[in-house]
């Protein structure tokens, strides 16, 4: 296929890092004394800030689109992989990655449609499969033997659902957590359960009629795109941070964040209502599985998901635990302390649970 233009970014390999480690940064010499040695003892003590335009390796998708992947801490340790959502890119992860990263391999990854990956112009080439593939293509990459915890948040934890239900060769899932997300076969599961004479179910479905209305609208076709172009995509997201967000705002985020990633635009076409007439999924399946142990962290503040979606979903998983957090849809951005602590507490639960065979 033929690759979307990306920055003159050259993947650089942790070796050839070491060797020189110039090459991980051309502008990382020492601007007072020039001195290599400087040099060598910054690229050590790299921090996520510093390495964010940095390409680690190049990983190439299962329909060969290239996916742009950035890692920290040491590749000895469990590693976790964290996915992000639209309109994001890999940088929403930065302030968490540093927090877990004395821990454990932190592995963060440009979505198809943003940041310098690739951008497939097919509105086919977004479906939760697809996303579901480049999760696993990433994983096995880096990963040893594919072992990875997953951290995902909004239609990243889509993709990451569908891995949990659907596993694939060569990847072991030791644990999910999502933020601001839902399986799309639980939530369509759970949309229809609500499909009753029932005033509690029937007020919970009439509550994401703003959650309808944004999906709907992002799906226009030209006009979304040409709008987010022009920049009404960051102003909308913009003001919901502010009206919405708890905590305090990242510096040097988010700028022109949606007119740049708005090639993701093509996600809300190619899952929305396809997903929701799939089959219901059974509370267990016919061949024997190990369910993925899952945490679902609910924003009670989420604008853009209504956390009674994300908890009403969520409770048709297997193994799955669901915790409320004061706070809004960015979570990750907005509250990193909490959302490492979280996530940290229960990779280690799993781990003791389910120790690496030597």
């Amino acid at each position: 296929m033929a690759h979307a233009d990306n920055p003159a970014a050259t993947p650089v390999s942790h070796e050839a890092a070491r060797q020189n480690p110039q090459a991980l940064d051309p502008q990382a010499l020492d601007p007072q004394t020039g001195d290599p040695q400087a040099l060598e003892q910054l690229a050590t003590k790299r921090t996520p800030s510093m390495r964010r335009s940095v390409i680690d390796r190049w990983v190439v998708s299962t329909d060969g689109v290239r996916l742009a992947t950035y890692s920290y801490g040491d590749p000895s340790h469990p590693t976790v992989l964290c996915v992000h959502g639209f309109p994001d890119d890999h940088r929403m992860w930065e302030s968490v990655a540093a927090l877990l990263a004395d821990e454990y391999h932190v592995v963060t990854f440009d979505m198809r449609g943003a940041g310098k990956s690739d951008r497939p112009s097919k509105i086919g080439d977004y479906t939760i499969s697809h996303l579901a593939d480049d999760i696993a293509s990433v994983a096995r990459t880096i990963a040893d033997n594919g072992r990875v915890h997953l951290l995902a948040h909004n239609w990243g934890g889509a993709g990451a659902w569908d891995l949990a239900l659907h596993p694939v060769d060569g990847l072991e899932l030791l644990s999910l957590t999502t933020i601001g997300t839902a399986s799309p076969e639980y939530y369509s599961a759970w949309v229809r359960d609500q499909l009753r004479l029932d005033w509690q179910h029937i007020r919970d479905l009439l509550s994401l009629w703003k959650t309808n209305t944004y999906m709907t609208l992002m799906q226009i076709p030209v006009i979304t795109p040409t709008l987010f172009r022009l920049g009404v995509g960051d102003v909308a997201m913009n003001f919901a941070k502010w009206r919405f967000e708890k905590g305090t705002p990242p510096r040097d985020y988010g700028k022109h964040l949606a007119a740049r990633n708005r090639d993701g635009l093509r996600i809300y076409p190619a899952n929305i209502y396809s997903q929701m007439f799939g089959g219901k999924p059974d509370r267990v399946t016919g061949q024997p599985r190990k369910p993925v142990p899952s945490l679902v962290i609910v924003p009670e503040h989420d604008k853009l998901f209504p956390p009674v979606a994300q908890s009403g979903a969520a409770e048709w998983a297997l193994d799955c635990r669901i915790r409320f957090v004061d706070g809004g849809h960015w979570l990750p951005l907005y509250q990193p302390d909490l959302v490492a602590s979280m996530t940290r507490e229960f990779v280690e639960e799993v781990e003791d649970r389910y120790p690496k065979s030597s």
